[in-house]
């Protein structure tokens, strides 16, 4: 008769379509992004504009982002291709397709509190410049603190489902699901 068929626990299925979902807008967005880049050099055909020496510094960071932007998107397509076939292969049960998740889950966890950081922190320097007023012509004083909260919730909205993900990657119903 067949071999003996091991039965897929609920919590492999949402976690491998979560990761075949999560791939799937990646390679969309890298890719729609390149496309757009592309577009962009081949328009202007000229390079950012030089940032003065006294811009901040997450304005540096962002010129270095963008000068490499096409590097950066077709990464971000090789990693999502990558996502995607160990998540197909997580659900089929393989063992190293678990332990790549939980690398992507971890990597994804200090990305993403990594950039809520650098939010915050961008959004307070950039905002404790402004000049508040009381009158309906500027920004109100909470406009910094209101930047600065959402950012923070923004950065727990995905960091708290990765933390999530990875206790169950770790949890035994799914280490005894792949052995």
């Amino acid at each position: 008769m067949g071999s003996i068929q091991k039965k897929r626990p609920t919590a492999v299925t949402v976690i491998g379509w979560i990761f075949i979902a999560g791939a799937i807008l990646m390679i969309f967005s890298g890719g729609m992004g390149f496309m757009a880049f592309s577009f962009m050099q081949h328009m202007g055909g000229e390079a950012a504009p030089p940032i003065p020496e006294d811009a901040p510094f997450q304005f540096g960071v962002m010129e270095v982002i963008f000068q490499h932007f096409g590097l950066i998107a077709l990464v971000q397509i090789a990693l999502a291709a990558f996502i995607l076939i160990a998540s197909i292969q997580f659900l089929r049960l393989r063992r190293w397709a678990r332990t790549a998740l939980e690398v992507i889950a971890w990597l994804g966890l200090v990305y993403f509190v990594g950039f809520g950081i650098f939010f915050v922190a961008s959004w307070i320097a950039m905002t404790s410049n402004i000049p508040f007023s009381e009158g309906a012509s500027g920004p109100s004083p909470m406009f910094g603190i209101f930047g600065a909260v959402m950012g923070f919730v923004v950065t727990l909205f995905w960091a708290v489902p990765l933390v999530v993900i990875i206790i169950f990657l770790r949890g035994k119903i799914i280490r005894g699901a792949v052995s």
